[in-house]
């Protein structure tokens, strides 16, 4: 094989096992990227913060919220105003069980 050929070939070799790899990353979803929203018993007994108009909670290391027609969102970096607020005003849980 001439010099060209094989450059040709291992470019080739190189730029499909890169695509291989890189397919695999977008079919993998890292654990810490998937998030579930918050049960409703949470939601219940959980004090909000309030941001954007609308209600926000601490959940499982994000902020999530609840959007005008049900959803429910998140924030994938901490907005500045919730980071602070929540380094100064954990969120309080209560309990709705009636008094033993």
């Amino acid at each position: 094989m001439s010099k060209s050929r094989t450059t040709l070939c291992e470019r080739f070799t190189l730029v499909a096992a890169m695509s291989a790899f890189a397919g695999g990353l977008l079919i993998a979803v890292p654990a810490a990227a998937q998030w579930d929203p918050p049960p409703p018993e949470f939601i219940a007994t959980t004090e909000p913060a309030y941001y954007e108009g609308h209600a926000a909670y601490w959940y499982n290391g994000h902020w999530v919220w609840r959007d005008d027609h049900g959803n429910w969102n998140h924030y994938d970096r901490e907005p500045p105003y919730l980071a602070d607020r929540r380094a100064h005003f954990p969120p309080a849980r209560r309990s709705w069980q009636g008094r033993r």
